[in-house]
Formats: structure tokens, sequence, C-alpha cells
């Protein structure tokens, strides 16, 4: 697995650190809504169930997570001519609550500001995105809370995947442009 990486990008202990100091920041912000109304927590599954877990360990409020699943990508490239695929997403919940949406990379911007709309939509009271990557080819797509600003790469690791796999890699690491193109070495 690790012959299919070209280089570390953002190692385990790095992550570790900016998390913490995300969850930091999310309950200085969020604490007052909270003691106003009920906080949702999107995650965005499954890239963001590591970012997510990791996350919530040191966010010291209440909250509930309703994860929701986003489809909007075949292998390394976005399907730009479909909209993003949504599911699990409980509208009636969201009418009168906080809700923060918990994404793995901020790539198009199309599913942030898609469950953004919907969540509004739906009567939140706020609205608020938490993203672990955000990539220097994004649009200015409203996301509030960005853990690391990354090269246009196609980067896998800590919760992120090429077709399912790499997810277990620790740390966020760039694939060798001839996995993309021939597939994992010893398929």
């Amino acid at each position: 697995m690790h012959d299919d990486l070209s280089a570390i990008l953002i190692d385990r202990d790095s992550i570790a650190e900016r998390v913490e100091s995300l969850a930091t920041e999310l309950e200085r912000d969020l604490r007052v809504k909270v003691e106003s109304g009920d906080l949702i927590v999107l995650p965005v599954m499954t890239g963001s169930v590591v970012f997510m877990a990791d996350l919530m360990r040191h966010l010291p409020i209440r909250f509930r997570i309703e994860p929701v699943r986003a489809r909007s990508y075949v292998g390394p490239t976005t399907v730009a001519n479909q909209p993003v695929q949504l599911e699990g997403v409980d509208e009636e919940s969201l009418r009168g609550s906080h809700v923060l949406i918990v994404d793995d990379v901020l790539d198009s911007g199309r599913t942030l500001s898609q469950l953004r709309s919907v969540a509004e939509a739906a009567g939140a009271l706020s609205v608020a995105a938490c993203v672990l990557l955000r990539k220097e080819t994004a649009p200015d797509t409203p996301c509030e809370y960005v853990g690391f600003d990354i090269p246009d790469e196609f980067v896998v690791g800590y919760g992120l995947d090429y077709n399912g796999l790499y997810r277990n890699v620790p740390d966020i690491a760039v694939l060798r442009p001839e996995v993309l193109t021939e597939g994992p070495a010893g398929a």
C-alpha cells in the first residue's frame, strides 16, 4: 500500500494538533448557540469518519450527529455535470437547530453548497461548515473552519480514499500519478 504513495503531505501529529485546535475554535463559537438551541452535526460519510471521530473527542459541548452521504466522485474525478446525491438528510430535525457540516475536503464546493442550502431551506437557525482540507483550487464556497489548505493533489489517508482504498493510512498522502491511471500496486 505504501508503495502507492508519492509523499506524505500532512503527518499524523500535525493532523492531531490541528484537529484539537479546530475543536477549540468550534467550542468557542458554538457554545453560545448550543445554549439557544440544538446543535446537529452533519458529517459527510464516509470520507469524514476519521476526522469526525477525532474532532468530537475534543468537542465538549452537547450535540447530535446525523451522518449524511454525498456522492459526487467516480475515481479521482468529480462528475461535474451531475448533481451531488445526498442521502440521510433529515430536514425535519434541522428546523430550529444550529447545523455544523463536517467534511473531509473542500474541492469543487458542490457538496458543502448543497448541504448548506438544504439546511437553510429546512429552517436551520444557523449553518456553518468545517473541513479538514481545502484545495487551493476550491471556489469561494463559504467554509467557516478549515484544517489545512493544500495544493490541488489527489490525496488519501485519514479517511480519504481512492476507489475505496487507503482510508486507513494515518497521514494525508499523495498518490503516485501512475496509481491513478494504472491502479494500485499488487492489484
